[in-house]
Formats: C-alpha cells, structure tokens, sequence
C-alpha cells in the first residue's frame, strides 16, 4: 500500500514536468540577404523570379508590386517574421524594400530533445 501510495504520488508530480510539444512552423519565401544583392534595376520579372523564387503575394490591385513575407514559430512562443517588397516599373525592376534573412537554417534540427526520463533525473 505504501509503494503504491510513493509511485501514484510520484508520477502525479512528474505530471507539471510534462509539456507539450509544438511543431515548428515554417511558411513563405526563406529570402536571404546574398539573394537580395544578386539583384539590381532594370532586371526584368523572370530574372527576379529566377533568383527569390515565386513572390507569396502577387496582388491584383498593385501589379507592380511583389511580396515576399516569411513566418517562423519555433513552436514554443518565438515568432520571426520578414518581408521584402519588389517594385517593379513595367516589367523591369526598381526597387527592393526590406533586408534579406540569414542562411538558410537547417529543417531538421540536429539537436535532440531531452527525453521525460532524463529530465526527471535530472531534476533529483
């Protein structure tokens, strides 16, 4: 009855240690700032395409504008957000709006979490 009692009570308190895991989430166009300065004006919209890729919003009412947003929620609160503005001229580039990111970082983290029974040891 006394083990039972110590085991039920311990893993009632190992219960505040558990959390729950967030996938990180990455959406939009990962432009870094080496891409930025591989552009330069009067290049035509296939070029700029060619080196960002695909803009996220091409908006209907202001042709002449691409944007390139990026959202990163590290799933555990932290939010990284960045856009870049292209104007465009007719169809030759004029101005870039917005600094580039860094390197791309890696998808899958190479870090390993801890798992519940190291954490609880630990934590004696």
């Amino acid at each position: 009855m006394r083990i039972t009692s110590l085991l039920l009570l311990f893993f009632l308190a190992s219960c505040s240690l558990l959390t729950e895991y967030h996938v990180p989430v990455r959406q939009g166009n990962y432009v870094t700032q080496k891409k930025i300065d591989q552009l330069s004006p009067g290049m035509n919209r296939s070029q700029v395409q060619a080196i960002l890729g695909s803009p996220l919003v091409m908006d209907v009412f202001h042709q002449n504008r691409w944007d390139y947003v990026y959202l990163y929620n590290d799933g555990k609160g932290k939010v990284v957000e960045n856009k870049i503005v292209v104007y465009f001229d007719g169809d030759s580039l004029t101005k870039v709006e917005g600094k580039g990111l860094p390197e791309a970082p890696l998808l899958a983290s190479t870090k390993e979490e801890e798992g519940f029974f190291s954490r609880i040891l630990d934590w004696f």
